[in-house]
């Protein structure tokens, strides 16, 4: 009786002595004592994605270094397989994470044209499973989160498609897809305003005055768009009107020299268009 309880008595002051030395702080100043696990082959302090460190208990990351044991072999992921990545219990442990069969992918997501002109159609498509249920996901500018706008189903391939017919994308917007639990990444579709340009005679004299003038898509009413005109290959320019309430605008001109000019009208991007030009108005100027 004597014999065993004194194994006893040793082995439980060595579990003491043991917990006291990972608690216990060190001399005032000195670092803390830090746990150490194994985990598998530690590069650099850099632990590979089979070896994560286990969470501390207040939810914070864990201080904990890992020291990996040379001998283990990771699973690699590929696009069949998945990783169930764990630490491994022992020194000696064969293996370090549990190969399992890979859930389904995030979908793509593309759209075309990028950018489109306001009220232009758009397709957005992409692929994910066969099969499956596809919901598109869209958020306009002064938005703060996303809403679903329309659902279809990916055909054998896993490919599917949405197409947003004309008049329905006036500004830049932002896309998503959801699939199966999965989500594709997000895509900001740039918008450019459709913008007119006009001008009340196709050729004037030089000091006589012509009126341009022209509407922008969507309505930007009350910022101002920029005539320009180029001579020489340059661009400059000549008239900063303001957009009315109907998002129009008008302007008289008159050419200080003769030659052949082009015109053009402008939008700066703002929160909700890109920058916006729209197509060259030719005019000639006589002497």
């Amino acid at each position: 009786m004597r014999r065993s309880i004194v194994p006893t008595l040793l082995l439980i002051a060595a579990s003491v002595a043991a917990i006291w030395a990972l608690t216990v702080p060190g001399p005032a100043g000195a670092a803390p004592r830090i746990a150490h696990f194994i985990c598998p082959q530690e590069r650099s302090h850099v632990v590979p994605p089979c070896c994560p460190l286990p969470p501390a208990g207040d939810g914070n990351a864990s201080p904990a270094q890992a020291v990996c044991c040379q001998t283990a072999q990771c699973c690699t992921t590929t696009p069949t397989t998945c990783c169930t990545t764990t630490c491994c219990p022992t020194a000696g442990s064969p293996t370090c994470c549990t190969p399992t069969a890979c859930g389904p992918g995030a979908p793509s997501i593309t759209s075309s044209p990028w950018p489109s002109k306001a009220g232009q159609k758009v397709v957005v498509s992409g692929t994910g499973t066969s099969g499956a249920q596809v919901a598109l996901w869209r958020k306009l500018p002064g938005q703060t989160s996303f809403s679903q706008v329309s659902t279809t189903t990916a055909d054998s391939a896993g490919k599917y498609t949405f197409t947003l017919k004309r008049g329905t994308v006036m500004t830049d917007q932002q896309w998503y897809v959801t699939s199966n639990g999965a989500q594709s990444a997000t895509l900001a579709q740039e918008v450019e305003a459709v913008l007119g340009l006009a001008s009340s005679a196709h050729s004037t004299v030089v000091g006589r005055a012509v009126v341009l003038h022209g509407h922008v898509t969507p309505s930007h009413a009350g910022e101002r768009v920029l005539i320009e005109i180029s001579r020489a290959g340059t661009w400059r320019v000549i008239a900063r009107p303001r957009l009315t309430h109907g998002s129009s605008y008008s302007v008289s001109h008159s050419f200080a020299t003769p030659g052949a000019v082009k015109l053009r009208v402008v939008l700066q991007s703002d929160s909700r268009n890109q920058r916006s030009t729209s197509s060259t108005l030719k005019l000639t100027v006589k002497s």
